[in-house]
This record gives structure tokens, C-alpha cells and sequence, in this order.
């Protein structure tokens, strides 16, 4: 008897350690930024210099969130991640790949897939579920991600 295996194989983008990291960074942001803003707010400046630090907090947290939200799946013919805008390419266009993992530092480190596309281009795809590495494993092997 013969087993298929799951259509689609999904998991968190990042590690633990890794949006923990994010969310100190962001919070340590949060309290400089309110320590600081008496000082801005005494300081004359003109709209543009508010404009750009709002630009700003606005990437930081957009940023931010995408790190805590996105997610990376695999299938027989697509990866995917998501994130603000998101990711995706057939992997009948890719004409090059490598695996970037470090075994022991894969609680710091998120594993990431780089791809080249047939476009001019390159993709990476970042995971932190072992069952999304193994399946990426097996693509660089030239072997089915769902084998």
C-alpha cells in the first residue's frame, strides 16, 4: 500500500528566535522613539522631516508584522511565501536553486531557498518548518518536494 503525500506543505517563514529578535528590536524603537520625542517636538522642523520619520515608522512596522505573519508553502507545482506583496514562482521556471542552511544555527538563522527564474531574477524563500526544509532538501536533490 502506497501513501500519498500531503498536496501542499506549509509553515512559518521565520523562527521564534528570530521574530522574538524582531519584536525586542521594534519594542527597543517604541521606547527610544518616546524618550526622544519631547526633544523632536521642541526642535523646529519643517513637514518633510515628519513626513519621512513617519515614512518610516511605517515601514518598521509594516516590516514588523509581515516578519510575525508570513508563512512559506510548497507544493508539487508552486512555492509560495507571504508576505506584504507575495512571493511566488512555478517550479517549472527555475532554472537554478541553492539551499542556504546551517544545521546547528537554524534557531537563529531562518533556512532560505535562493531560486533563479527563467525571468531575470532571483527569489528567496525563507522557512522555519523542518517538514518545508525537507521538501526543500529534495527539490535542490532534483527530486519531487512531495517525494
Amino acid at each position: 500500500m502506497r501513501v500519498s503525500a500531503p498536496a501542499r506543505l506549509e509553515g512559518p517563514a521565520f523562527t521564534p528566535l528570530v521574530k522574538m529578535l524582531a519584536t525586542t528590536l521594534v519594542l527597543g524603537m517604541v521606547v527610544y522613539g518616546w524618550r526622544v520625542l519631547p526633544q523632536l517636538l521642541a526642535q523646529p522642523s519643517s513637514w518633510l522631516a515628519w513626513v519621512f520619520l513617519l515614512m518610516m515608522l511605517g515601514f518598521v512596522i509594516t516590516c514588523f508584522v509581515w516578519i510575525l505573519r508570513s508563512r512559506t508553502s510548497i507544493s508539487e507545482t508552486h512555492i509560495r511565501q507571504t508576505w506584504f506583496t507575495d512571493k511566488q514562482v512555478s517550479l517549472a521556471d527555475i532554472t537554478q536553486i541553492k539551499l542556504i542552511h546551517i544545521p546547528y544555527l537554524t534557531w537563529l538563522i531562518s533556512p532560505r531557498l535562493m531560486v533563479k527564474t527563467r525571468m531575470p531574477g532571483t527569489m528567496v524563500f525563507q522557512t522555519a518548518d523542518p517538514q518545508v526544509l525537507a521538501a526543500f532538501g529534495r527539490l535542490v536533490g532534483g527530486r519531487s518536494p512531495a517525494a
